[in-house]
């Protein structure tokens, strides 16, 4: 089910959009405004995913010797696979 949503934009910015599509970067103005959408709500999901993590590294911070040890790891694994030294 779609639900429509009245949008008021700046003739300026329905100019750049009608470009947008007239440039086939898009199909049409709704398409363009769904996409502008999606990366909007990505970029929310991906910044509540950063703070999650901040959060719990506050509040349980890892400790000096994990990053080390991940550290020892990735070098191992680099110099078995024949990469130049980190």
């Amino acid at each position: 089910m779609t639900v429509q949503v009245p949008v008021r934009l700046t003739e300026e910015d329905l100019d750049a959009l009608d470009a947008a599509v007239a440039a086939g970067h898009f199909e049409s103005r709704s398409a363009a405004l769904r996409a502008g959408l999606a990366y909007v709500l990505h970029e929310e999901r991906e910044r509540a995913i950063e703070e999650a993590y901040r959060r719990g590294y506050g509040e349980h911070p890892q400790e000096e010797w994990i990053g080390k040890a991940g550290l020892a790891a990735l070098i191992a694994f680099d110099r078995a696979e024949g990469g130049d030294p980190l």
